[in-house]
């Protein structure tokens, strides 16, 4: 698979993610490939247009010609390695997102985790990082699963977000703009 098509993929992976977070928050700013407190994070959503819980994201793609037993074992390995990095990640909600790349067809393929749940939790219990499957079908979007829901994390955010909003710009979000003739402002989508 080249290169330019695993990135296209992961490109196609990171909308699906956007779009799954657009349909579940109430007024999110989403921003992808975000720099967040010395993280990266592929997707990083910020519901109530940059005031209410943050919801961290970590993306990465495994071959399905790997063969089955090989591709278990890596998606437990990577999926370890991306646990383990969110333990100093800021979040109300972390999640670990797999993309199942078919290097055949150019697409994602299907597939679930095998993690145990209990690697998932907070130390003290408080806090659950979710698992996603990111697959491609005969369907035009990428198809979110979430395999393990997240449960809400301890995370003292509000002033990194609101630093983190004012130097960044949105690449997805919710506007107001005033319709011609009126003085009031109403909400539309950008």
């Amino acid at each position: 698979m080249t290169t330019t098509s695993v990135q296209q993929q992961l490109g196609r992976a990171k909308n699906g993610l956007l779009s799954f977070f657009e349909h579940r928050l109430y007024i999110p700013k989403i921003y992808l490939d975000a720099e967040w407190d010395g993280h990266h994070l592929d997707v990083l959503a910020i519901d109530r247009d940059g005031s209410g819980d943050v919801h961290a994201v970590v993306l990465f793609a495994i071959e399905r010609s790997l063969g089955l037993q090989q591709e278990l074992e890596e998606r437990l390995e990577r999926e370890s390695q991306a646990v383990a990095a969110f333990t100093g990640v800021q979040a109300h909600y972390k999640y670990v997102a797999c993309a199942l790349l078919d290097s055949k067809s150019s697409e994602f393929a299907g597939g679930r985790s095998y993690h145990t749940v209990h690697d998932l939790l907070a130390p003290d219990g408080i806090g659950r990082i979710a698992l996603m499957t990111i697959e491609q079908f005969d369907k035009p979007e990428p198809k979110v699963t979430l395999d393990v829901r997240p449960e809400r994390f301890r995370a003292k955010v509000a002033k990194l977000a609101d630093s983190y909003i004012l130097s960044h710009e949105a690449d997805w979000q919710i506007r107001e703009i005033p319709f011609a003739g009126d003085n009031e402002n109403h909400d539309s989508t950008a």
